[in-house]
């Protein structure tokens, strides 16, 4: 696959917010070319995962 293939992959599982394998296929497209778009896309998914709202868990 090419690295185009594994940024729509991911894409994809962001749709469905599988993030592991959103996280897996930007990998591989980094893997493939270091510059590539996937870079701001695996840090935005860490964002996401990483986002923690203290209010949410006190009623």
């Amino acid at each position: 696959m090419t690295e185009e293939d594994y940024i729509a992959q991911g894409d994809a599982a962001w749709k469905r917010q599988d993030w592991k394998q959103c996280l897996d296929s930007y990998a591989k497209a980094i893997a493939q070319d270091p510059e590539s778009l996937a870079v701001e896309k695996r840090e935005m998914v860490m964002q996401i995962i990483n986002f923690f709202n203290k209010d949410m868990l006190n009623p």
